[in-house]
């Protein structure tokens, strides 16, 4: 009987070994389809732009009644200027219920190489640290997460965001609500307009009346904490 050659299988379909960098490059096609294929991720913030309040679901008022669950102070340095056609990350940034100015206040722990040990202390959060004028390079925030002024258990919370110049309307609203009429923002309907002596999106803050959820709007905050206290959003200056 004459011996039979043992010749290679020829390989399965499916079983072919395809390099690292060939499963890198298709992955990369793949995440440059990705818009095409799901669109952009939806985002839970409240539009300031054109002094016109954009909520999540698309409605637009220049007047907004909410009833905010909580906030957090958050601070952010970018290493460049802002640009809406090329968005970055914060290289240092910090949330939390301290005053930056308490020392308290200290950088995301994700941070691996932070401008300064606390808020209070860095370099970036001194008046005329800005590359131009004399504000502060890193910039200053409120976040707050809100819901509308008749919630349920079902309301989605949105994000609404203080800017700098806003911070001062929004310490003397926190602190009359506390010292003038011994409330928590939490328990009142909360009206938001932009000052129109101001051609930037400026907040103002005064209270329409106490509400009858209080106990809806304390579930709220309890199922929403970790969007309370979550770290800065990424690509791109948080409030734009």
């Amino acid at each position: 009987m004459a011996k039979q050659e043992n010749k290679p299988e020829a390989e399965k379909p499916g079983t072919e070994v395809v390099s690292a960098e060939a499963i890198e490059a298709a992955l990369k096609n793949e995440l440059t389809e990705f818009n095409d294929r799901v669109g952009a991720a939806p985002s839970n913030k409240i539009s300031l732009k054109g002094k016109v309040f954009t909520t999540p679901d698309g409605k637009s008022d220049t007047e907004l009644s909410i009833i905010v669950l909580d906030w957090r102070h958050v601070l952010a340095n970018y290493p460049g200027a802002y640009s809406p056609n090329n968005p970055q990350d914060p290289d240092c940034f910090a949330v939390g219920i301290h005053k930056p100015e308490s020392g308290q206040l200290l950088p995301h722990d994700t941070i691996e190489k932070p401008w300064g040990e606390n808020c209070r202390d860095c370099p970036k959060n001194q008046w005329k640290s800005a590359a131009q004028g004399n504000g502060k390079a890193c910039k200053n925030q409120a976040r707050i997460i809100a819901v509308g002024a008749n919630p349920s258990t079902d309301s989605q919370p949105a994000t609404l965001f203080v800017s700098p110049t806003g911070l001062k309307n929004w310490n003397a609203y926190l602190t009359e609500l506390a010292t003038v009429h011994g409330l928590n923002v939490l328990q009142v309907v909360t009206t938001v307009t932009f000052d129109p002596n101001e051609t930037y999106p400026k907040l103002q803050f005064k209270m329409s009346d106490k509400h009858a959820a209080l106990q809806t709007v304390w579930a709220l905050k309890a199922r929403y904490q970790e969007m309370i206290d979550r770290p800065i959003e990424l690509r791109g200056n948080d409030g734009k």
